[in-house]
């Protein structure tokens, strides 16, 4: 177990755990107990080592994070972790304020902005003003004042400056985002970042209007704003604004509230994470399915998704008399998605208080069951989640919390985005109204490159029903003997064998994107074994004597191939994917020429060796089956669907449940057989064989 990083502290005293880390440390652990007679809490902290490969930086510490008797609402920035915490008591409040310290855990990430600082004011008291940075420049926080005599801010903004060549292209600005005493809730949107602010303010209204300038960060595609977030309230009504986006973000939008009784505004900033693109592609999920009602007044509800789907979407209208809500929930799949369900978590909430609950990473929201209380008017909610990147197929982008709460008493709709699914959901119940509002956490599906565990593709047999044989090359050994002048016969033979090396080809030809084929996949193997037995008639014309040369010939090559952990994406090349193997064969006649050489004459003996091939044109039979990340078999439609998604040309067909085939064109060209001819030629002419 990891140690205590924190030793317990006193009660009502300042706590800390900034004097105990260690260099590669963060917080893993919070253990505390409250003392009703003391009003406060007693606190250890427990802190874990960050692995080597991973490099802990950036150490950032907040401003005051709440005001005695408010809320905490705070989260690191999307690369951070909480590395300490410090409190401070208020034995008339009987409350604490806290601070936090975030680090960045960062790997081979690449460093795209500099911290360049803090700017001046950018306005005067009741001041108009216009203020943008340059292309280069960005803002990643704001610090602001209030006055109660004037009723209006001063601003600063904290400024980044982009690295690497990067540039801030196609600046536009917002146009007015809110009237006087109305709400301002605005992102940039897409790959844009803030680099400009105008606002003027109306003293009769003690109030400022805003337009937000954004430029685009992503450089032709090559970077891009991910993990957008939006942070908790920065400020009180009439307090300071202190705060800075995380590690390596930026300001990408401003949500704020105005009261006309303080005559002052709240805020919270939404922030992005610049990084190199991922080249990710959203995924489209299918169309709703709406459930019926799954609940009457004041009576339990409980639903699981079925089949692999997972939940979208939440209908549901208040009834004022019985306090309480009717729920319907829609439910949607994504094509060769797994969505097996967990378990039930725990209470997402107690009756009356504040819910914030978020599936794993990568999990949808998959079941809701709930209990209604007629003495608290409020429902206790249990949810469950299915992991989607079980597939191999999705992933899950960091959840997004929507902006637009229903209405108290209202009807409540919802509805992710088509590339979103719900993965978690906030709630606060109002004991004025019995009811609650709702906010919902959508994450964005992207497509990953790869779909399984392991996949294998195995060439079962071949046909060949073109086969052709021809002469490659003839070799021919000789020698002579001269018998003019003997007495007696003589004989004479060549014993000299005669050798031919003759390269096997096999090539055969892939339709097909191969950049998606083994990217992200754990293990990826291909084995192509081709052992064929052909058989080929020919004729030979020697003398005019026909013969039928039937050779059975066996040529085994075997191209097996495992990437393990691959994880870069090659540029995506559509095209015609030839891989050949060849073997050496050699081909060896030891025939013996022999003949009897008459006194008297003059004979010349010669070897000729003649060396066939076979071409022939064939097609394999090729199998493809698949593991799922979970160890259990893919099923035929998930293999049809990753057959498509590489790029494959060829028609597929099913073998098997579990088993899909398809072909693919071969040309072989090999050894296949020799034949050796003796010949007689007199010293003057020929005689025969």
């Amino acid at each position: 177990s990891y140690p205590l990083c924190a030793l317990a502290v006193s009660d009502e005293r300042p706590v800390s755990t900034q004097s105990t880390w260690g260099a590669q440390q963060a917080l893993s652990g919070i253990w505390s107990f409250h003392h009703n007679g003391r009003e406060d809490r007693r606190w250890k902290f427990r802190c874990c080592d960050v692995s080597k490969n991973v490099k802990v930086v950036a150490s950032r510490k907040t401003d005051w994070l709440n005001d005695w008797d408010d809320v905490v609402d705070f989260r690191c920035g999307s690369s951070e972790v909480l590395r300490g915490l410090e409190s401070l008591h208020h034995n008339g409040r009987e409350d604490r304020l806290w601070k936090a310290t975030c680090v960045a855990l960062v790997n081979s990430d690449v460093a795209v902005l500099k911290q360049v600082g803090w700017t001046g004011y950018i306005n005067n008291w009741d001041g108009s003003f216009i203020h943008e940075l340059g292309a280069i420049s960005l803002y990643s926080g704001i610090y602001s004042i209030h006055d109660n005599h004037r009723e209006d801010r001063r601003f600063k903004i904290h400024r980044v400056d982009l690295l690497n060549g990067l540039k801030c292209t196609n600046p536009r600005w917002s146009n007015w985002r809110n009237n006087m005493d109305g709400l301002l809730n605005y992102k940039c949107g897409g790959n844009y970042g803030i680099t400009g602010l105008q606002s003027y303010h109306w003293n009769s209204r003690e109030d400022r209007r805003f337009n937000i300038k954004c430029c685009d960060v992503s450089n032709n595609g090559d970077y891009a704003i991910s993990t957008v977030y939006q942070t908790g309230y920065v400020n009180e009504y009439d307090g300071k604004i202190n705060f800075k986006c995380g590690y390596m973000e930026v300001l990408v939008g401003l949500y704020s509230h105005h009261d006309n009784h303080k005559e002052d505004r709240r805020f919270k900033l939404y922030c992005g994470r610049i990084a190199p693109a991922d080249n990710l592609k959203a995924a489209k999920r299918n169309s709703v399915d709406w459930t019926n009602w799954l609940n009457d007044w004041d009576r339990a509800l409980e639903f699981t998704a079925p089949g692999n789907s997972f939940i979208v979407g939440f209908d549901s209208h208040h009834d004022n008399h019985r306090e309480d809500r009717r729920w319907k929930l829609g439910t949607a799949t994504l094509d060769g998605a797994i969505c097996e369900e967990n378990g039930w978590s725990a209470p997402a909430n107690g009756y009356d208080d504040t819910m914030d609950y978020l599936c794993p990473a990568n999990h949808a929201l998959a079941g809701a069951k709930s209990s209604h209380h007629n003495h608290h008017e409020d429902r206790i909610w249990w949810f469950r989640c299915c992991d989607l990147s079980k597939s191999g197929i999705y992933l899950l982008k960091s959840p997004l919390l929507s902006s637009q709460p229903n209405n108290l008493d209202g009807r409540l709709f919802y509805e992710c985005a088509q590339d979103s699914v719900i993965s978690g959901a906030f709630s606060v119940h109002s004991n004025s109204k019995e009811d609650r509002h709702w906010l919902f956490y959508c994450s964005q599906v992207v497509k990953i490159s790869s779909y399984f565990k392991e996949i294998s593709d195995v060439v079962v047999s071949t046909e060949c029903p073109v086969i052709t044989s021809g002469v490659v090359d003839k070799k021919t050994a000789s020698m002579s003997t001269d018998g003019t002048n003997a007495i007696r016969d003589s004989n004479m033979e060549i014993e000299d064998c005669l050798e031919l090396s003759f390269e096997n080809q096999v090539q055969w030809t892939e339709s097909t994107c191969k950049s998606e084929t083994s990217a992200h996949t754990k293990s990826y193997t291909s084995s192509v074994s081709h052992e064929w037995s052909v058989t080929a008639s020919a004729t030979t014309g020697i003398y005019g004597v026909e013969a039928s040369l039937e050779t059975s010939y066996s040529l085994a090559l075997e191209d097996s191939k495992t990437t393990e952990d691959t994880t870069e994406n090659s540029e995506e090349q559509c095209s015609e994917n030839t891989e050949v193997s060849t073997t050496s064969t050699t081909m060896s006649n030891c025939k013996i020429c022999s003949t009897t050489v008459p006194s008297g004459s003059c004979v010349v003996l010669k070897k000729v060796v003649t060396y066939r091939k076979i071409t022939a044109h064939c097609e394999d039979f090729r199998e493809v089956s698949a593991t799922n990340i979970d160890g259990s078999k893919a099923e035929y439609k998930d293999l049809v669907i990753f057959f498509k998604e590489i790029g494959m040309k060829s028609s597929p067909y099913k073998v098997g449940p579990h088993t899909l085939g398809y072909r693919t064109e071969v040309d072989m060209e090999v050894a296949h057989d020799h034949q050796a001819a003796c010949i007689i030629d007199r010293c003057g002419g020929e005689t025969g064989e």
